[in-house]
């Protein structure tokens, strides 16, 4: 008689060729290896270093620069010039600068990763993937052992299973959700296991905000996340899929960690206080704190959704004098659809600064970042001390219509007023 498994024990078992359980240590091969630009140079070193000439399967590995796709210095524009040559060398997929976007949310768009894949990646934000129902799992410096040889070893993870329930009030989206759900439990809730989400309140979540609640986990230490692949998932992804999709779904009577319920009906838009994502509060709690800095983007809230709720609110108006606004769609497909919308004209009538599609400000503050002192709101994935330059910012994490709310009014403020006004509604 078959065990009853979790999304993420069916995904192994298949890649396996056999079925596992949580606890259980196998070496699953991967069916796509990502590496994003910072790291692509120093793997492929250790590669040399140890005399690997060939990659175990190079159709399988994709090098993505998306960080820093618009080099600002003389040492980018050498690492870039380095990840094209190991491309050309080793026979890999490269997308360069311009030519996707962020390598957390294109694959999926595109149809490189599709519902039931097994995906290891360098970045731990790889676990966008669930949001299609793959399986994505970071391996950091062992990336260079999985482009050798296929495979690393890890342990099948323990899974987190999360009831949505309700639908989001007026106001609240899919960032106030994710934020809420780390804030309300211990970490050790997330850590070292999968977050599998389903439930009643599943249906109503378009696909951009599926990529949003699967973000956020992994900043509780959570291995990956993963999104049941309703009917609106299965059509999008068969849409444009470039591969056979696997699907997986939890059997009934799986075996989970723990089983919590979100109820998305009871939610306010949330704000993250220094120094880590999971230190949440209502939004009326920091209303009125000023602020000199706000960004929009990063693979936790890029997406055009996100983009249109920021554009929403800022029709019309002015970012406040003192603060700027930076504004970064995730992908290419992104920033050309936002302008097709006319939603990059309203940023740039609003007075915000539109950047290459890619992380943006939240790789490190490599562009667009904060001075000694200042107070930033953005809808990047983390907010720790020096995140984004100076160590002594301070550093807030909302959704994309509490920033916008907030750059207007030069102060963290509750974007329901200015939504209401707006005559905004939620996207089917």
């Amino acid at each position: 008689m078959k065990r009853a498994q979790t999304m993420a024990e069916a995904i192994l078992s298949r890649v396996c060729g056999r079925a596992v359980a949580a606890g259980e240590i196998v070496m699953p091969e991967a069916e796509l290896v990502t590496v994003h630009d910072w790291y692509t140079v120093n793997a492929f070193r250790t590669l040399e270093e140890f005399g690997v000439t060939r990659l175990h399967d190079p159709a399988r590995v994709l090098l993505v620069t998306d960080h820093e796709p618009l080099a600002v210095s003389p040492q980018a524009f050498a690492r870039q010039q380095a990840v094209r040559a190991i491309a050309q060398r080793f026979g890999v997929a490269h997308r360069d600068a311009g030519r996707g976007g962020l390598g957390h949310v294109f694959p999926v768009e595109e149809g490189i990763v599709v519902p039931g894949m097994f995906v290891l990646a360098y970045d731990p934000h790889v676990t966008n993937y669930g949001a299609v129902g793959a399986l994505g799992v970071a391996v950091l410096t062992e990336v260079p052992e999985v482009l050798a040889c296929g495979s690393v070893w890890l342990q099948v993870p323990e899974t987190l299973r999360v009831e949505l329930a309700g639908a989001l009030p007026f106001g609240v989206f899919a960032r106030d959700a994710a934020q809420k759900l780390i804030a309300s439990h211990d970490a050790a809730l997330f850590e070292d296991a999968v977050v599998e989400y389903g439930g009643p309140g599943l249906a109503a979540l378009p696909m951009d905000a599926r990529h949003t609640l699967c973000n956020t986990p992994v900043e509780l230490g959570a291995v990956s996340s993963l999104v049941e692949p309703d009917a609106r998932c299965l059509d999008y992804a068969r849409a444009r899929a470039q591969r056979p999709m696997h699907p997986a779904l939890p059997d009934a009577g799986a075996t989970y960690r723990a089983r919590v319920t979100l109820d998305l009906s009871a939610l306010a838009p949330q704000v993250a206080l220094p120094p880590t994502p999971d230190n949440a509060v209502d939004v009326t709690e920091v209303a009125g704190r000023p602020i000199q800095h706000a960004f929009i983007g990063s693979c936790a809230s890029g997406m055009l959704d996100d983009l249109r709720v920021a554009a929403n609110l800022l029709r019309g108006r002015q970012v406040a004098p003192g603060v700027r606004l930076i504004v970064t769609p995730a992908t290419q497909q992104v920033a050309a659809d936002a302008a097709a919308e006319g939603l990059v004209e309203v940023f740039l009538r609003a007075g915000a600064m539109v950047t290459a599609p890619g992380c943006g400000v939240c790789a490190g503050g490599r562009i667009g970042g904060v001075a000694s002192g200042e107070h930033s709101i953005g809808t990047g994935t983390r907010n720790e001390p020096g995140r984004l330059g100076a160590h002594d910012a301070v550093l807030h994490i909302a959704g994309p219509a509490t920033v916008a709310a907030s750059a207007v009014a030069g102060a963290i403020a509750d974007p329901r007023p200015l939504l209401r006004e707006s005559g905004w509604r939620h996207a089917a």
